[in-house]
């Protein structure tokens, strides 16, 4: 099971529970784009994951 929780406005949880395939986390990611896409006006899937890179890099950046 996947759950996410929002914990405020900037901050959200999210909890994998151990042995849930990578093809269900797969299914779920799919389903959370295309939520976001029909939410958002104007967000395509490349503007998406440009964000999630962004965001991604930004809170993994590794020390040189």
């Amino acid at each position: 099971m996947i759950t996410i929780q929002t914990v405020d406005d900037n901050h959200a949880t999210l909890k994998v529970d151990i042995g849930t395939p990578h093809f269900t986390m797969v299914l779920g990611i799919e389903m959370l784009i295309e939520a976001l896409i029909e939410e958002v006006k104007d967000l395509t899937i490349d503007s998406l994951l440009a964000d999630l890179k962004r965001i991604y890099e930004r809170d993994n950046k590794k020390e040189e």
